[in-house]
């Protein structure tokens, strides 16, 4: 398999940190992919569910159905909460091969691998009112301790695409690993975890502690293994 330049370094950690925390692929019902139409006409990708193995197979087929936005991205619009760390990155190489834009939509929640890997991956990244990203720290089931090595690699992943490295690691250390930091659509842009066209007059801010809230969270008191599903709850729609 032809990895990117870019993808290659943090897929490869990936699977080291499966061997070395002896994560194990839990099977898990996968994500479904569908195309729906925007207001302007503009075909585009739902992904929706939990990540499992095969998803970024299933990705790229549906990929083939979507169309380019002005900027010449297609467009993914992400309800997950969360799931596989290693498919995750898999995904961002379809992602990347593709020119992916994500957005969550109106009353959808990306949290977890969700909001860390895949969201944080667009080329430009919008929560719509209404909107949430859940986040929280990885950790070593085993221990129940957090997984420094695992938080590394997503942040690094997350500043190679323009999210600032002390906002990112900042919500993978406010609470213990099963606690689920969620961010409404106004503070996601505030923390810079947004990212829009230069020319859209709103790209989202650099993070003020001040200024911008951290989120409510949540206690989820199952641990589970990372790599089949990190841990997460989210709300229904």
């Amino acid at each position: 398999m032809r990895f990117t330049d870019r993808t290659f370094p943090f897929r490869a950690a990936a699977l080291f940190i499966g061997f070395l925390l002896g994560w194990a692929i839990v099977p898990a019902a996968a994500m479904t992919f569908s195309t729906s139409v925007s207001a302007d006409g503009k075909r585009f990708v739902l992904a929706n569910g939990q990540i499992a193995e095969g998803d970024a197979g299933r990705l790229r087929v549906a990929l083939q159905s979507a169309d380019r936005d002005s900027f010449g991205n297609k467009i993914v619009a992400l309800h997950s909460p969360g799931g596989s760390v290693m498919e995750a990155f898999a995904m961002v190489e379809v992602m990347d091969r593709e020119k992916v834009s994500t957005v969550v939509p109106h009353g959808a929640t990306c949290a977890s691998a969700c909001a860390q890997i895949l969201f944080l991956s667009g080329i430009h990244r919008t929560v719509e009112v209404g909107g949430r990203l859940g986040l929280h720290s990885c950790h070593d089931s085993r221990e129940r301790s957090r997984s420094v090595l695992c938080n590394e690699l997503i942040a690094q992943n997350a500043v190679a695409r323009g999210t600032p490295y002390g906002t990112i690691m900042a919500f993978m250390h406010l609470g213990a690993p099963t606690q689920m930091r969620w961010l409404e659509a106004p503070d996601a842009d505030c923390w810079g975890f947004t990212k829009r066209p230069r020319d859209s007059g709103s790209a989202g801010q650099r993070a003020h502690a001040t200024a911008c809230g951290i989120g409510a969270y949540t206690d989820n008191a199952s641990l589970t293994r990372p790599s089949a599903s990190m841990p997460h709850r989210s709300s229904p729609l």
